[in-house]
């Protein structure tokens, strides 16, 4: 197989854009997202022009020609058979909802990016190790101001909404990105690197969502890589700091404070809970919420599995929480809630048993896809490419566990990010299968 040995002018000026547009999302976030004129946004500009590139390089084809691009596919096709009878009847409502699986589409275009020219995957490396350096710093700081000095941050023109605004689950992805991109060998984990880690981590931890999202993917990256000491003595820290802090609130404040129903409150205490709530019973607050989620999703299964929605779900454009009468009503200052806040909840309730069961079988011959190439290269002694492999895995896993809790895939700040990242494993395998000894070793 070859590749284009001079690179379009047009693919590498799109690279670029496509990469800053992840770097908005990733440390400004909703704001960043309304940029353009609706109902076109810079998520809307950036896939059309990614399409552009992608008929441009001829590499479409050679694209699409894995089982997880097949199944993507199908997926894709599911998805649209199911938003095109309401798009008449919800509008932009249908469009909007089926971006959970169509932003797919960005890894069908980063992988005919690195199919065009194979170089690119380390120009793709670089531009994220340029972003580790400067998100992880960058998010501590972030968080505090937008936790404390909210009402001081400008607001978007029109909407009303903090020009910067970054979801601690959102947060938590990139930092268990960094934190697996540093585990596998391609950036140092200097001292100072690791405080920062841990006191943005320490802010992101106020949702049970945000803790897995980080924990499962490091921790696999961390035994995967024989590196299970290092990580436990970087956690023994974090640990250390925050039973003290723990400590000190009890001897200081009340556990019996009253607390509002607006937003959890950041305090070791709540960190706590919320660890407490994953592995058994937490607090008043995380339970109900639980309690919640589970109720909603239980009618969504009774709805589909055991229902009469069984084929076909409800489609794309209904808004969920009203149908199934789990609109949260607290909240009048935000937009409605419309899904389950669980991608495999929305894709079983909007595409049915079949949406779901897609949907499934692309996680599965994807990452069965990623691990294999990783093993593959384990076995030959390519270590750069194996933590490559591993590097994408977590990644990806960090952004389907956050979307298992929360209502993330569904919109371009995470949904965008996750079919990139899904991209680049498909387009690294790709480009290893066919050249595992050539001048693309990644690191």
């Amino acid at each position: 197989m070859s590749y284009a040995s001079n690179s379009s002018g047009l693919s590498e000026r799109y690279i670029t854009l496509l990469m800053v547009v992840l770097v908005g999302y990733a440390v400004i976030g909703k704001g960043f997202a309304y940029l353009g004129f609706a109902p076109v946004f810079i998520s809307e500009i950036a896939y059309l022009l990614g399409i552009a590139v992608v008929l441009q390089s001829g590499c479409l084809v050679a694209a699409a020609s894995t089982l997880p691009s097949v199944v993507l596919g199908l997926t894709m096709i599911w998805v649209l058979l199911r938003t095109a009878p309401f798009v008449g009847e919800y509008g932009s409502d249908a469009l909007r909802d089926s971006v959970v699986i169509m932003y797919g589409g960005f890894a069908f275009i980063v992988v005919a990016l690195l199919v065009e020219n194979a170089r690119r995957l380390e120009t793709i490396l670089e531009g994220y190790r340029t972003f580790v350096n400067i998100f992880v710093p960058a998010i501590p700081f972030i968080l505090l101001i937008e936790r404390y000095l909210r009402d001081y941050i400008p607001t978007f023109p029109g909407y009303g909404f903090p020009i910067v605004e970054v979801r601690p689950g959102e947060a938590a992805v990139h930092l268990a990105g960094a934190a697996a991109f540093s585990i596998v060998g391609f950036r140092k984990m200097s001292v100072t690197w690791a405080v920062f880690m841990i006191a943005g981590l320490a802010l992101v931890a106020v949702g049970r969502a945000a803790i897995l999202a980080f924990v499962i993917p490091v921790l696999f990256a961390a035994v995967m890589q024989g590196k299970i000491r290092e990580l436990a003595k970087v956690l023994a820290v974090g640990s250390a700091c925050l039973g003290g802090t723990y400590a000190l609130e009890a001897h200081v404040t009340s556990h019996q404070q009253a607390r509002t129903s607006e937003d959890r409150s950041l305090s070791v205490e709540q960190l706590v809970e919320n660890a407490e709530s994953i592995v058994g019973y937490g607090g008043e607050q995380t339970e109900g919420t639980k309690k919640w989620r589970l109720d909603w999703w239980s009618t969504i299964v009774n709805d589909t599995v055991f229902g009469q929605n069984f084929w076909t779900g409800r489609g794309f454009g209904i808004n969920l929480a009203d149908a199934d009468g789990f609109q949260d009503g607290d909240h009048p200052d935000r937009p409605p809630l419309r899904s389950p806040h669980n991608v495999q909840m929305t894709l079983l309730a909007r595409a049915g048993v079949p949406g779901l069961a897609l949907w499934g079988a692309f996680l599965t011959t994807w990452l069965i896809t990623i691990l294999g190439a990783m093993f593959a290269a384990r076995r030959r002694g390519q270590t750069q490419w194996a933590s490559l492999f591993l590097f994408v895995a977590c990644y990806a896993a960090a952004f389907v566990i956050n979307a298992s809790f929360d209502v993330v895939l569904e919109g371009p700040i995470q949904g965008i990010w996750f079919w990139c990242v899904v991209g680049l494993g498909i387009g690294s395998a790709i480009i290893y299968r066919h050249e595992p000894n050539g001048y693309t070793q990644p690191g």
